[in-house]
């Protein structure tokens, strides 16, 4: 079953940027599927201290918070992806990470952002997304199987390029730690993360590795919901050729009012 949005509430909602609610405390006590502050220290910091702590704050690298995915553009995966054609079956905050494999196509999984997905090849190039548009940034809507949180979310590099020639490796950037959908309880569905490089470079195509440089962790595989191209300030592109509007697939109507619990 497809979770989609329709075109009306996306116009309506145009406007919003996605990072509201940003983690401004470094000894927040809140947990997200078990993961702290401290976790997003050690993994990027080195250690869970008090300084690593308030670099998580500073680089503002936390969104306590739902993705509101409302005017953008779900990335057209144009090349690549296979593996597992999953789809995870917990619509209704159960509290698990079920799915089934063989379900859709690779193109099809990774163009809409929804309950299914596909997974990443291993070489740079060869899992291509077209952005749509000259973005400087990309989000990247991982889909949780298992554990550990959030090595499991965020266990995949992304390349940034115009060409499909020359290829940036983009860094993690910022992440929201409720994902994009707005029901309680869905554990495959969390972590949403922009990636950048830094810079004000925009780029129209994103490649995507499972593991590599940019990963928390390198088991084999991971799960692709699908990528969308951002403005520097993580805000949505101009408003989309008519064309692009087919691409949209951004989840239940009113995305992005609803919150989840803080700690689950």
């Amino acid at each position: 079953m497809k979770l989609r949005h329709t075109l009306a509430a996306a116009a309506l909602l145009a406007s919003q940027a996605s990072h509201a609610a940003l983690v401004t405390d470094p000894d927040d006590a809140r947990t997200w599927q078990g993961a702290s502050v401290g976790t997003f220290a050690e993994l990027y910091f080195g250690s869970n201290t008090l300084a690593n702590r308030q670099q998580v704050v500073t680089n503002q690298l936390l969104d306590d918070g739902i993705f509101n995915a409302a005017g953008y553009v779900a990335a057209n995966l144009i090349a690549g992806g296979g593996g597992c054609l999953g789809e995870s079956t917990d619509l209704a905050g159960a509290g698990d990470y079920g799915y089934f494999c063989g379900g859709g196509s690779a193109a099809a999984n990774g163009s809409t952002i929804d309950n299914t997905w596909f997974q990443s090849n291993t070489n740079v190039g060869e899992t291509v997304f077209d952005l749509g548009f000259q973005a400087t940034k990309a989000a990247v809507f991982p889909t949780i199987d298992h554990g550990p949180i959030p090595q499991e979310a965020i266990e995949s590099t992304v390349y940034l390029s115009n060409d499909q020639v020359t290829w940036t490796q983009a860094v993690v950037e910022r992440v929201w730690l409720e994902g994009f959908h707005p029901t309680l309880g869905i554990l495959w569905d969390g972590f949403t993360y922009a990636v950048g490089t830094g810079t004000a470079a925009t780029f129209r195509y994103a490649s995507i590795i499972h593991g590599g440089p940019g990963a928390l962790i390198d088991d084999g595989d991971d799960e692709i919901n699908g990528i969308m191209g951002l403005r520097g300030d993580f805000t949505p592109p101009p408003i989309p050729e008519p064309g692009t509007w087919a691409l949209m697939a951004i989840g239940l109507a009113g995305l992005g009012f609803a919150r989840r619990r803080a700690a689950r």
